[in-house]
């Protein structure tokens, strides 16, 4: 940007930080409806959701909250005598209220009066029975103080019901919803604080600019990361090799790359080691132990592969004072980043062929062939969370 000038370059750096924070914003929502319909569709669990969300910083789940509140609750009833009212109005609800859509439970607390209407003395006498109750609804919400806000308002929007049937609910006073889940949560703060720092200073808009991609960065090597983990530790259950798609389809769909793509390749190995030994038994001992060298349960950072090998003394011959011994040696590799299942078979003929000369060297030993067939070719199995 040296042949811009220090407005322009600001101008720009403003417009790719708020793209950055935009695109951040964009796959966190994405995300997170994705793990909810995965969920809804149960191809996750419940926990696995919560946990995925938690280490992403977004929005937790939804969840139904209990919602208390005190308030004081005034209705006309018959009754027989004093002794009666004043028993429903310690002991008895009106209907109406249990009636009520969303339910609301209300549990008298308090008498606070019994009053006899005018109207004669005829039986059964109309009280009027006024009682301080707790009262109880239910929300479904990400956060307490929506639950809260939800009740409220569904409450709030009952009373003119009550109140056509004569029955007064005031003085409401709401309880604060505690829960341990109810910590702020991650979604995009620090990209957006980073946004609001851009000024006419040009080094702060750089950084206002570096911290929107990092955040974006961030976020998409978090979920990369936690999608590949629950795939290799099996939290889907059954079949790696039908849960794989779905895990592919789930970060393709929020445009981050595919899982890796590999050739599933068994090369086998023929040889023939030269040994000085007494016996054949002896004799193929001896090469049992030359071979444990390239002999591997498992691929790591520095092969692609695991492989061992077996041998049959029946076919060992004696040849100038030596044994020859066959040797079968069977390789299982996994390559990456081969166009064809052709060139995934030579690359693999050309690898055990590379293992076999750098593990028996100095070893007298004749390679006789190299065989490479492919098994499989698609989404690679073999992941680390970290490099993947």
């Amino acid at each position: 940007m040296s042949d811009v000038s220090l407005p322009e370059q600001i101008r720009l750096l403003r417009l790719e930080t708020t793209a950055a924070i935009a695109q951040r914003e964009t796959l966190a929502v994405e995300a997170r409806s994705a793990l909810i319909a995965a969920l809804e569709n149960r191809l996750i669990c419940r926990p696995g959701c919560e946990d995925a969300l938690a280490e992403w910083g977004l929005e937790p789940l939804p969840q139904r909250w209990t919602v208390c509140a005190e308030a004081v609750l005034s209705y006309t009833r018959s009754h027989t005598d004093d002794q009666q009212a004043r028993e429903q109005a310690r002991f008895g609800v009106p209907d109406e209220v249990r009636r009520l859509d969303p339910a609301v439970a209300v549990y008298p607390r308090q008498v606070v009066e019994v009053t006899r209407e005018p109207g004669g003395e005829a039986s059964p006498t109309r009280y009027r029975l006024t009682v301080r109750v707790d009262l109880q609804t239910w929300a479904t919400a990400t956060r307490a103080v929506d639950a809260q806000v939800a009740a409220q308002a569904a409450v709030q929007r009952q009373l003119p019901v009550l109140a056509a049937a004569g029955i007064m609910l005031t003085g409401l006073t709401w309880h604060a919803v505690d829960s341990a889940d109810d910590g702020a949560t991650d979604t995009g703060s620090g990209a957006r604080t980073a946004g609001d720092q851009l000024d006419d200073d040009l080094a702060a808009a750089i950084a206002a600019r570096d911290g929107a991609f990092d955040a974006l960065a961030s976020l998409r090597r978090r979920i990369r990361s936690r999608a590949i983990r629950a795939l290799v530790d099996d939290e889907f259950g059954g079949s790696s090799h039908h849960v794989a798609p779905r895990v592919d389809g789930f970060l393709t769909g929020l445009g981050l790359d595919a899982l890796p793509r590999a050739h599933h390749v068994i090369a086998v190995a023929d040889l023939v080691l030269l040994v000085a030994a007494d016996t054949a038994e002896q004799a193929c001992e001896a090469v049992r132990d030359t071979m444990r060298v390239v002999t591997t349960d498992g691929s790591d950072e520095t092969r692609s592969w695991c492989a061992y090998g077996w041998t049959d003394r029946e076919h060992a011959s004696v040849d100038r004072g030596r044994w020859r011994v066959p040797w079968r040696h069977e390789y299982e590799i996994r390559l990456r980043d081969q166009a064809t299942s052709a060139d995934a078979a030579a690359a693999a003929e050309l690898r055990v062929e590379a293992d076999l000369t750098r593990a028996l060297t100095g070893v007298d030993h004749q390679l006789i062939t190299v065989t490479a067939t492919v098994e499989t070719a698609g989404i690679d199995l073999c992941l680390d969370p970290d490099r993947d």
